[in-house]
């Protein structure tokens, strides 16, 4: 799609870059540090980027040195992982490489006896029936028995996970990280590199993402957030050991190591369309009915709604595994959002405190503030171009979106008396105009382009 020029008149010709409300700003750092004054978190990070592409990201606490958190300390992402893992394979599958409804026997050859009408698509919706390995009482055992350890996926497989199953593919949900690991093979088998080799080709680096790893796999230079978990016996540091086995363990189904803002920028590309083809993402979000009884409160192909939230359209990951994360996308308000944590405390709760104060501004300062009744626009419905009668001469920002909530960035240069918007012939049905000003006031103008 061409970019879309927007060409503002108005005194100024200079160009205003926005910044994240300050008010609102200062409310979710104060949230933040009450979790390490409060909740007992000992390091935490989060980022948040509204409709118009304003982005925040703060942080609190410590990493496993006792350092102060940064933006680039990296933590484990826990079962976001997987996010990334069935995006891959979705790109895999659009490029003819791989078959969701094919055999997971036709890519990998393996020991267990799994069940071979067990398909691509069954991994990675958690429909194969295949039990969980890692939420076993003697996982955290094998984990920690020797901290250098490194797990090769196949050992996982084939020694650790209990092979009877637990149903006929197909036949009901149930999430395990079995399911991540076997995919994760099956991603290295059709494309000749290795698990993390191929996502960052594919994902990470055509999104600048440049603080995400696989963990027990990348070597990477960033502080580490550290972990407090309870492996059994309470929650405990494990700060002083290498993180080789715990993070191997989990290959392909929790090992990411990334930061809230990279895993922000993964989350609300994939979710607006801009990684996967729209019928892959459709699939993804096709959410298997048996799982709304579960934990996952409906879960797709690497993706469920969030929950403890209040708000089942918000769609992404946690993550649940030596940290604690929360990666979710809200499509209809546009908003994304990601929490992270290096201790195991209060599930969801960084996240709700965060989205709820983001909800409360989003819907107080630029839904409920005076829209379309004040500027006259025209045509209606537009084609090429539309035309829109300023009556304030102080604007900062000026966004446009479509009915998903994608947002379309403009070049903006000012001038006077009115707007003019050159639409693109690709543009089809129904966008919104969201403009901002200097005292934060915000119109939107809802139009239809034919």
């Amino acid at each position: 799609m061409r970019t879309l020029l927007l060409v503002l008149f108005c005194i100024s010709t200079q160009l205003i870059e926005a910044q994240f409300p300050t008010e609102l700003s200062t409310q979710l750092q104060d949230i933040l540090e009450n979790r390490i004054e409060i909740s007992g978190d000992h390091g935490v990070s989060a980022c948040v980027i509204l409709p118009d592409g304003n982005l925040w990201h703060g942080q609190a606490g410590v990493d496993k040195m006792g350092n102060p958190v940064s933006e680039s300390t990296v933590f484990h992402g826990a079962s976001s992982t997987k996010s990334h893992v069935a995006t891959c394979m979705m790109l895999l599958a659009e490029d003819g490489l791989v078959d969701l409804d094919a055999s997971w026997t036709d890519y990998v050859t393996l020991s267990a006896n799994f069940n071979p009408n067990i398909t691509v698509r069954h991994l990675i919706s958690h429909t194969s029936g295949i039990k969980d390995f890692l939420e076993t009482g003697a996982a955290a055992t094998l984990i920690l028995n020797d901290e250098n350890y490194f797990w090769p996926p196949t050992e996982l497989l084939e020694d650790v996970v209990n092979d009877t199953p637990n149903f006929a593919p197909g036949e009901d949900f149930e999430y395990s990280n079995s399911n991540y690991v076997l995919a994760g093979m099956i991603i290295e088998a059709v494309s000749g590199n290795g698990l993390f080799e191929e996502i960052r080709t594919r994902i990470w680096e055509p999104l600048g993402l440049e603080h995400t790893y696989g963990g027990g796999y990348d070597d990477f230079s960033e502080a580490s957030a550290g972990i407090w978990w309870n492996f059994g016996g309470g929650v405990n540091p494990y700060n002083t050991i290498d993180y080789t086995s715990i993070l191997s363990f989990a290959y392909g189904a929790g090992n990411l190591v990334t930061t809230a803002e990279d895993n922000a920028h993964f989350i609300r590309a994939l979710l607006t369309g801009e990684i996967v083809e729209a019928s892959s993402l459709a699939q993804m979000l096709d959410f298997t009915p048996e799982s709304y009884s579960s934990w996952t409160a409906g879960y797709g192909m690497g993706v469920h709604h969030a929950i403890g939230t209040g708000d089942s359209e918000v769609l992404g990951h946690d993550g649940y595994y030596t940290n604690m994360s929360s990666t979710f996308h809200d499509p209809e308000a546009n908003c994304t959002i990601v929490t992270m944590t290096n201790t195991q405390t209060e599930w969801y709760g960084i996240f709700a405190e965060i989205s709820e104060a983001v909800k409360s501004y989003v819907s107080t300062d630029m839904i409920d503030l005076p829209t379309a009744s004040e500027l006259s626009f025209y045509p209606q419905p537009a084609s090429d171009e539309l035309f829109v009668e300023l009556g304030r001469a102080d604007i900062r920002t000026v966004s446009a979106f479509d009915i998903q909530g994608k947002q379309h960035h403009c070049d903006i240069v000012f001038s006077d008396p009115g707007l003019r918007i050159q639409l693109p012939e690709s543009w089809s049905g129904l966008y919104t105009l969201v403009l901002t000003y200097g005292d934060g006031h915000t119109d939107r103008i809802t139009f239809i382009v034919r």
